[in-house]
């Protein structure tokens, strides 16, 4: 970010007297929900305010992009991938208040749920209606639209299997990708339809392997996706990093 901080495209951005005080109050969150890394000292140049509104507001899809057409940095195109999905909701991937993703769900309604310790989709899908209504102080049938919207949330599984072909530099793996819960989604979806996930391969010299969107509309169709992809063996190990990342949640 720093680095991004300082491109050609933002010296047009000017640092004004009157913004250095909400700034550095941005950068000086003590509990790092705005700034996950802030930066020393008092915000005082160009670059260091175009730094904190990066991480405040824009958007990373360009850089993922960027990244993807290389093959050689397996390690910052995850890294991108991951960053730009907590900028489309505001969160990082950390973050405790998952709920705010949700329709209805503000600051408040998540600050209560993380106190009530629903920081996951899956804990908010468990819990009885009622309670989450007292949790929020809300009426009827409010606990019951909130766990709607995460029931028709995509859910995935990926399973990973090696070939019998394979040798001593090469190895074929076949990688399924399945939407679990797709029959429930053929008639509600909360995410939208624009929605994908990335499967992310690398292996242990940082090279990418593989690396592909899979749209929830193909998925939709069978409930599942299937892929041989065949492996060099890497320098330093056999281990592969396999990750399916979702585009908005």
């Amino acid at each position: 970010i720093t680095m991004i901080s300082n491109c050609t495209e933002f010296v047009d951005v000017k640092l004004r007297t009157n913004e250095k005080k909400i700034l550095n109050t941005l950068n000086k969150d003590k509990d790092k929900i705005t700034i996950r890394f802030p930066m020393e000292g008092k915000i005082k140049t160009r670059e260091m305010k175009v730094n904190c509104l990066i991480y405040v507001n824009l958007l990373f899809t360009g850089l993922s992009d960027f990244l993807a057409s290389s093959k050689k940095n397996f390690s910052a195109l995850l890294n991108s991938l991951i960053l730009a999905k907590c900028f489309r909701c505001r969160l990082w991937e950390n973050s405790l208040h998952v709920s705010k993703q949700l329709e209805k769900i503000g600051v408040s309604l998540s600050n209560a749920m993380v106190n009530a310790g629903l920081t996951s989709f899956k804990k908010i899908e468990d819990i009885n209606a009622r309670e989450l209504e007292l949790i929020l102080n809300r009426h009827p049938p409010f606990g019951n639209q909130i766990k709607e919207s995460v029931l028709h949330l995509p859910k995935y599984e990926l399973e990973i299997e090696q070939l019998p072909k394979y040798s001593d530099t090469l190895a074929e793996i076949l990688v399924t990708v399945k939407l679990t819960n797709y029959e429930q989604l053929q008639t509600k979806r909360t995410a939208p339809d624009f929605h994908y996930v990335t499967l992310v391969i690398g292996d242990a010299d940082n090279q990418v392997i593989f690396n592909q969107k899979i749209m929830d509309s193909v998925l939709l169709k069978t409930g599942n996706w299937m892929k041989k992809i065949e492996v060099k063996r890497a320098l330093k190990s056999e281990d592969i990093s396999i990750n399916l990342i979702s585009s908005d949640y």
